[in-house]
């Protein structure tokens, strides 16, 4: 990167959200108005409130666009390299962790994102990270499964688990 370091300036980034919020608002816009906005008999229809809601969040997200244009440009840093980079290496397992739950299910996620954090973030041996991560997966099995009869996100390892306990 011939010796320069990325950053995010606060402008750019300021503009940037700005500019999503007020898209996110226009997308609400047009599905409330595909509803019933208006009010019944009964009270308010199904897009009543959030075509009120989001037309004030893009009337506030077109304020906040205007303050950030107008700004004069300024040297302010909102995220260097090494701080992104860093934030990313919690983001991105993060991710991981919440789409690969619905397929190996909660626990299994659970245990593989630990051990993977406790590992490279708390810079623990494999031991003690193995033993972090299932020890707080069976904890969590114990409270939600067995305690409160609350079942999570189920895969395959799940489900052999209950077969073999309900058998004994």
């Amino acid at each position: 990167m011939n010796g320069k370091s990325i950053s995010i300036q606060r402008q750019a980034m300021e503009v940037t959200m700005a500019g999503l919020l007020a898209a996110f608002s226009a997308v609400v816009i047009y599905g409330s108005l595909q509803l019933n906005s208006g009010w019944s008999s009964t009270g308010p229809e199904a897009g009543y409130f959030p075509l009120r809601l989001s037309v004030l969040l893009l009337i506030v997200s077109v304020l906040l666009l205007i303050q950030a244009v107008r700004k004069p440009v300024q040297d302010e840093v909102f995220v260097t390299g090494e701080q992104l980079r860093r934030v990313m290496s919690l983001f991105i397992p993060t991710v991981v962790l919440a789409a690969a739950a619905p397929f190996l299910g909660f626990y299994v996620a659970s245990a593989v994102f630990l051990v993977y954090m406790c590992r490279l973030h708390g810079h623990f041996g494999w031991g003690r990270s193995l033993l972090i991560g299932v020890g707080a997966v069976v904890v969590l099995y114990a409270i939600f499964e067995l305690w409160f009869n609350v079942p999570l996100a189920r895969g395959p390892l799940e489900d052999w688990i209950d077969t073999w306990r309900l058998a004994a």
